[in-house]
């Protein structure tokens, strides 16, 4: 995380999968609201704020993959205290996009 960017990478975990052998919707959901939080972080950095999470809005835009997902962030704006980030899961093998959020 950098300049109020951030990337987590996840990797396929059978902790993580659902019934069909993909990723289960709450780990996707999981990985894009830690990564918009260190978007945050990476606006503020070190110091007395803390990350939370008022409010959530996600699209899952495909099922996700079996393999290696990575979640890509940005602090898209800031209000004082309050910050706003959108963030995009993809696969990690042939990037596409099958979740975003803000």
């Amino acid at each position: 995380m950098t300049g109020g960017t951030s990337r987590i990478a996840m990797p396929a975990r059978a902790a993580n999968a659902d019934a069909s052998g993909g990723t289960h919707e709450g780990a996707v959901l999981a990985l894009l609201d830690t990564t918009g939080a260190m978007a945050a972080w990476a606006t503020t950095g070190p110091g007395p704020y803390k990350a939370s999470t008022p409010a959530l809005q996600a699209q899952i835009l495909a099922p996700p993959a079996g393999g290696d997902l990575v979640a890509y962030g940005r602090c898209v704006q800031r209000d004082a205290e309050l910050l706003w980030s959108e963030v995009e899961v993809a696969d990690a093998a042939d990037h596409r996009v099958c979740a975003r959020g803000t």
